[in-house]
């Protein structure tokens, strides 16, 4: 954000650059001092005070969401989700495991079709042009970009649907970090501020 000096320091510049003025239209002129004098009182009285600095609007959002009122927000792009995740709902984090039989279960809203989110579709809800403060420890150094009609208490990060066919035991689905828009590959069985929001296609 600039700094602007405040009025008094306009007016003080002012002086300052019409009195440099002054003396040297006496010194060149030969302008009677008294004269002078005159025009210069003149001046600083009809001095410029600079406007009061006000600040740009803020950017528009990038995603819009809406409140069903049945407990699901519909974003612009068709997609249906859970107003809670499942770190709001049930107050813990969940592994990739957890998370998988979690979405099974959910009746949200009176449908019964809700899945993982692919890490493409929890992209279309990040938005950095907001930064709310609902996250289940309310850290304000870490915000989260996402919709404030989404329920307070969220995790940080999602699991994403499908998991990573490897030979490794633990390994691993990628997950979307909302503090900064990141995505991380992570072993199955973690769940640290972590967990899965819901998602559908309405039908």
């Amino acid at each position: 954000m600039p700094i602007h000096p405040p009025r008094s320091g306009y007016r003080l510049l002012f002086r300052i650059s019409i009195t440099g003025w002054a003396m040297a239209a006496v010194f060149l002129t030969g302008i009677s001092p008294g004269l002078c004098q005159g025009i210069l009182k003149d001046l600083i009285e009809e001095s410029y005070e600079a406007p009061p600095w006000v600040p740009p609007p803020p950017p528009p959002p990038k995603v819009i969401m809406t409140d069903n009122r049945d407990g699901t927000l519909t974003d612009d792009k068709g997609l249906m989700w859970t107003r809670k995740d499942s770190y709001a709902d049930l107050g813990t984090c969940l592994n990739w495991y957890q998370s998988t039989e979690y979405v099974k279960q959910l009746k949200t809203g009176g449908y019964t079709d809700w899945r993982m989110p692919t890490i493409e579709e929890l992209s279309s809800i990040y938005d950095d042009t907001k930064d709310n403060f609902i996250s289940w420890d309310h850290n304000p150094e870490n915000p989260l970009h996402l919709d404030k009609q989404f329920a307070d208490g969220a995790a940080y990060w999602y699991w994403s649907s499908p998991r990573e066919e490897t030979e490794l035991t633990d390994c691993c689905a990628r997950s979307f970090y909302f503090v900064n828009g990141m995505v991380h590959v992570r072993r199955l069985t973690i769940c640290a501020n972590g967990g899965v929001r819901a998602v559908r296609i309405p039908k």
